[in-house]
């Protein structure tokens, strides 16, 4: 059985990207960031020690998606659109109608979709323009009904802690990310037992205290959260695997095909530590799967270390790349 959190922000967020300036923004909350965010949070109400709990975590969870208007949305399955490309592609010149690229840019479906695109493959009358997310037609034609975020950029200077002057180069833009009141994010997770997700929900509340994202010391990020039971049915042979959650292959996985059979996008993953001894130190980059990847066999994925251990750094910072995963149907695969 697998657990829907669905949290609900009355502050604005800012999911940041690594670069310069903070203008550049996510939609979504990764799922390395949230399981990092949640043993942060775990280690500090219960005495498990960071070495296990990091290599055998006895809970799975998958990124952050949208719910909007209470409808879940998940990521989109690697293909599951391309008799919608195709078809855009043949029916170009319709004026008002989205075309290629504008379809190209989905990421997301609407649970009732998804649960089809779990089974088969989706053909143009199958998909609506409010089962999908985000759409680049609503902005061409004006319709609000879809917004989902809406982001602010403010003016923000550095002050020096020593002497409180600034600098011409300490300027820089922040962007705020706004949840509509009828929006927010979700993700699923899976436990080893009733007392595993006891202590998961004692972390992931005072996660909401705290905050998720960047400018936490601020107001940023908090939330409060529910959650309710969902179930996927699952065929008696899987004819393959979807990820809900970035997936690092182990060794093992990659020699049994996992990257030369599935369908996948790379995405790298980097920045500094999360804590407070650690924020001075880069993690080694780590390219992972994405979430929406098509792979063929039910993976477990790993956790590697991306910052040993030192007389500076307490234990091994370890970034979670298990893969939550959800059966596809012949018909899908």
């Amino acid at each position: 059985m697998m657990i829907a959190y669905h949290l609900l922000f009355q502050d604005p967020v800012h999911f940041g990207l690594e670069g310069i300036g903070q203008e550049a923004v996510e939609q979504a909350f990764r799922s390395d960031s949230l399981w990092g965010a949640v043993l942060q949070k775990w280690f500090l109400l219960f005495d498990d020690t960071p070495e296990q709990l990091c290599t055998n975590t006895p809970f799975s969870i998958s990124s952050c998606f949208p719910f909007i208007n209470g409808v879940r949305f998940f990521p989109l399955p690697m293909g599951a659109l391309d008799a919608v490309i195709e078809d855009a592609a043949r029916h170009k010149a319709i004026q008002g109608m989205p075309g290629v690229k504008e379809w190209r840019k989905v990421r997301y479906v609407a649970e009732p979709l998804f649960r089809k695109a779990l089974k088969e493959k989706l053909l143009p009358a199958d998909v609506s323009l409010d089962q999908v997310f985000p759409m680049a037609i609503y902005e061409k034609n004006n319709i609000t009904g879809a917004t989902f975020q809406q982001h602010e950029q403010r003016p923000r200077i550095m002050t020096d802690q020593m002497n409180g002057g600034v600098s011409e180069s300490a300027f820089f833009y922040c962007t705020d990310q706004f949840f509509g009141d009828s929006a927010g994010l979700f993700f699923l997770a899976r436990f080893n037992g009733d007392a595993v997700r006891e202590k998961f929900e004692a972390a992931l509340m005072l996660l909401g205290d705290c905050g998720i994202g960047a400018d936490r010391s601020i107001g940023r990020g908090g939330f409060v959260f529910f959650s309710q039971s969902v179930d996927f049915p699952a065929p008696t042979a899987p004819a393959a695997w979807l990820t809900l959650s970035l997936y690092h292959p182990t060794r093992d996985e990659v020699q049994q095909g996992v990257l030369t059979a599935g369908r996948y996008s790379l995405i790298k993953r980097s920045g500094p530590g999360g804590g407070f001894h650690v924020s001075r130190f880069r993690r080694s980059d780590c390219w992972m799967l994405e979430e929406g990847a098509v792979i063929p066999f039910h993976a477990q994925g790993d956790a590697p270390c991306v910052l040993k251990q030192s007389e500076f750094i307490p234990h091994n910072i370890y970034r979670n790349g298990g893969a939550f995963c959800i059966p596809l149907h012949k018909g899908a695969a």
